[in-house]
């Protein structure tokens, strides 16, 4: 019991300000209490305590300074403020605009001459590239997995940016996989921290875990499903381990998001399109809407 009452404090107190569900006592001894024997709790404790959380601070102060470097950057290659364009990625999930205008408000980009637009406001972006001829392009969001989604929207505006421009994606946190992909496009990933596989218990590149202790949890979180696809370890089994406060990557395993709609099981970093219909209200982060 001492045990259980320790890791429920380091939790609360480690996942302070996690938006999607508070960390509380509660909600601690509900996910816990879903493992049976004392060896899937003490495994469960262990994955937990591999979580990489990144609050709101962290990553204010990342995206800033990363800002910031890279503007000075561009300044030295002759490149002004009236001559960057930025992109919000308008993803189902993305906190892509609730950075941007973090942006916008701390670095006072409009203010500078930079100019903003959304992914999706194609001939917004011809016209901009078209009337610039040159400059420099920053896509921005706050966590990359496999790059997989920044991929796709990079294709689909790509022919439409007229023009000689350098591309760049500011983002605090990727997964290794994600710099692989980024950098096929051409695209220069700005970033803070690389997540790599090793960071990661339940991906088969770590050593955090024996094979036992990982088949175990692999089996665990098959329960928590649906995604026999991918055996409750994330989008393409990725298992990464950062979470954000803002949000839960979709790469994050199933034993600690739990299932959709939190039946059967319940999760201690549920992502907002996990939580029940009925949760949202009391949950949901407004600034998260654009």
């Amino acid at each position: 019991m001492l045990s259980k009452l320790w890791h429920c404090l380091r939790a609360v107190t480690k996942f302070r300000g996690y938006k999607p569900q508070p960390i509380t006592a509660r909600s601690f001894f509900r996910w816990i209490s879903q493992f049976q024997s004392g060896e899937d709790r003490d495994l469960a404790f262990s994955l937990l305590n591999s979580v990489i959380y990144l609050n709101e601070n962290t990553v204010r102060e990342a995206l800033v300074k990363l800002n910031n470097q890279l503007l000075r950057q561009l300044a030295d290659e002759g490149v002004s403020p009236d001559k960057i364009i930025y992109v919000q990625m308008d993803d189902a999930g993305s906190s892509s605009p609730v950075v941007l205008n973090l942006l916008r408000n701390m670095g006072h980009l409009e203010k500078r001459g930079c100019k903003l637009v959304d992914s999706n406001h194609v001939l917004k972006l011809s016209q901009l590239t078209s009337e610039i001829g040159e400059g420099a392009i920053i896509y921005v969001d706050d966590f990359v997995g496999t790059g997989d989604q920044f991929v796709k929207t990079r294709e689909f505006i790509g022919s439409h940016i007229l023009g000689t421009f350098s591309e760049f994606l500011l983002v605090p946190a990727i997964c290794e996989e994600g710099v692989q992909q980024v950098g096929k496009t051409g695209v220069e990933a700005v970033v803070r921290f690389i997540h790599s596989k090793a960071e990661r218990p339940l991906h088969p590149y770590s050593n955090l875990l024996n094979e036992t202790e990982r088949a175990q949890l692999t089996r665990l979180a098959k329960d928590f499903g649906p995604e026999c696809y991918y055996d409750g370890l994330g989008y393409k089994r990725c298992a990464t381990m950062y979470v954000l406060y803002s949000n839960a990557p979709d790469t994050l395993p199933r034993l600690l998001r739990g299932s959709p709609d939190q039946r059967p099981k319940v999760g201690i970093f549920p992502r907002y399109d996990d939580l029940p219909t009925e949760a949202l209200g009391h949950s949901i982060d407004t600034t998260h809407i654009p």
